[in-house]
């Protein structure tokens, strides 16, 4: 691949390599999920329709540097956006579809966009409703699918395109700006630049090995590192057929493999161990064109990855990433053992290591000790992973205070990630826990303090709490503690976090009376006895 410095040059490439090769291709069932009829762009018509939002973003006054908030689905108009931003030098702030005015009211008070973009309707929900009372009459607003008061249609291609005068964005430039839970109950934006997207491609590229022209089909919402790294930029590096997919819906899923031939996809390990479980669905669809899925954000069960391998020649990618730039990589050339692939990853950047995947010439690692924080060099002890390299941010959006206690002397990022250093030559990572307490549902990381502090509004409740609990499917669910002198309902408690505008899938799924919550000498929740106590009721 030439060297480029944007993505928009990445696009470039693609398009002149295969214009009329499909590109881009809509959930098959968007019709039903948005009323809008599904679309297959090849690369020359991507290229157009990717312009011609540039041309009317640029028409109506934005600049390089301005913030656009897309609150969208994975529809085409999505990864478009971003391809019209990467033209103008805009910088893309993507927000979960199930977000409502909660989580967008921290995030527009944070960034001030210069516009919004979104659509009148997903599965039923008006997205653009939740913006109401949340922006200035200054801010523009877009809508790919009405012509709702006060919104800006941007549905109508342009028969012509002049952007000559607009300079393309370099390397430098910001790009995105993702959000992350982090621990504190607040959303943290994390800014990253074209030259941080641009860095990760290796690591997939060593790590899948396709070749030109791939299809792939993306289930994982466009809107943070799991998806833009895996999907968005690496589509328009092996010129491929990106294939959307939301929400998930596993017969549309296979159905989607099955029909475009994808060679590549992701899947959490839940899922991926269901069908193994269930031949009935492995076999209900032709998965024989797949080569390589990639997994993570739960632990994988080697027996997992080895059926996979033993059913249909697939290598099952095991990875460990963030927002902030994290890139741990264990797939079948560094670690061919599924055994330790279920949960090894290779000590990328450690110094006398050298690995087949080319990330570990950008991307640093070590392990600090949490108490002490000096570098951990031996097997068996549990520390901070902190990490450094082309992949990784700069600090939080506008927090210059904890970006200080975030990055130790030598500029190395404190992840609060636990591992230990084990295996053959103490060569890899093993994960054993987070310094913090988020919660992981179906892939997505929650807050519990951000429920806590909206738990703690009920009328009825005293103090409350929320901790995970094991489920098959999605890896973790919520479960809230409370203690108060009335009866509390999960119907309640769900009603009061609709009223203050929380997102769907952080609501609890389950409530537990109980007399104190369990706090240190600090006062601090002990949440994990919380969870561990729901486990042993259960047991």
């Amino acid at each position: 691949m030439a060297e480029v410095s944007s993505l928009w040059q990445l696009f470039q490439q693609a398009v002149s390599a295969a214009p009329q090769q499909e590109a881009l291709l809509d959930p098959p069932n968007r019709a039903a999920l948005c009323g809008t009829p599904a679309q297959r762009l090849n690369f020359s018509e991507a290229q157009q329709s990717a312009l011609s939002i540039a041309s009317q973003l640029h028409d109506s006054g934005l600049r390089a540097g301005d913030i656009v908030l897309v609150l969208l689905p994975n529809i085409v108009e999505l990864p478009l956006l971003y391809l019209a931003a990467a033209r103008l030098g805009l910088i893309i702030s993507p927000a979960p579809v199930q977000y409502q005015s909660h989580e967008l009211r921290m995030i527009i008070d944070s960034t001030h966009p210069r516009a919004v973009v979104s659509c009148s309707r997903f599965k039923n929900e008006n997205l653009q409703a939740h913006f109401e009372g949340l922006t200035p009459k200054s801010t523009l607003k877009f809508s790919i699918d009405s012509n709702a008061e006060d919104w800006i249609a941007l549905d109508k291609p342009l028969a012509s395109v002049d952007l000559t005068e607009v300079p393309v964005p370099d390397r430098e430039a910001l790009f995105t700006l993702c959000w992350t839970s982090g621990t504190t109950g607040t959303p943290k934006g994390v800014p990253r630049r074209h030259r941080h997207w641009l860095a990760m491609i290796p690591a997939f590229e060593d790590a899948t090995a396709l070749p030109k022209g791939a299809a792939m089909v993306a289930p994982f919402p466009m809107v943070n590192m799991a998806a833009i790294s895996v999907f968005l930029v690496y589509w328009l590096s092996v010129h491929g057929k990106l294939a959307l997919h939301h929400p998930l819906d596993l017969p549309v899923f296979l159905q989607q493999i099955e029909e475009e031939k994808a060679l590549y996809t992701v899947a959490p390990p839940a899922l991926l161990s269901l069908l193994l479980a269930k031949p009935e669905l492995m076999n209900s669809r032709d998965l024989s064109s797949l080569r390589v899925i990639g997994s993570g954000s739960a632990p994988l069960a080697p027996s997992m990855i080895s059926g996979f391998k033993e059913k249909l020649g697939v290598d099952v990618v095991n990875m460990f990433g963030s927002n902030e730039g994290c890139c741990l990589v264990s797939d079948a050339q560094d670690v061919p053992d599924s055994q330790a692939r279920a949960s090894l990853f290779p000590r990328f950047g450690a110094p006398n290591l050298n690995w087949h995947n080319r990330i570990a010439e950008v991307f640093h690692t070590r392990l600090l000790d949490v108490d002490s924080g000096e570098v951990i060099d031996r097997a068996g002890q549990p520390g901070e992973l902190v990490i450094k390299g082309d992949t990784v941010f700069e600090g939080y959006w506008h927090s210059s205070e904890a970006n200080a206690e975030l990055f130790d002397s030598e500029g190395y990022f404190r992840t609060g990630d636990l591992f230990e250093i084990t295996g053959e030559n103490d060569a890899f990572y093993r994960f054993v826990g987070r310094c913090k307490d988020l919660i992981v549902r179906g892939g997505m990381k929650i807050s519990p303090e951000e429920i806590d502090q909206l738990l703690a509004g009920h009328p009825s409740i005293q103090e409350a709490a929320v901790a995970p609990y094991p489920d098959e499917h999605l890896g973790q669910r919520i479960a809230a503690f409370v203690v108060s002198e009335q009866a509390v309902s999960v119907e309640d408690l769900s009603s009061h976090l609709e009223n203050c505008g929380l997102a769907k899938f952080k609501w609890p799924e389950k409530v537990v009376a109980v007399e104190a919550l369990p706090r240190n000498p600090l006062g601090k929740v002990l949440r994990h006895e919380l969870a561990k106590d729901l486990e042993c009721s259960e047991g």
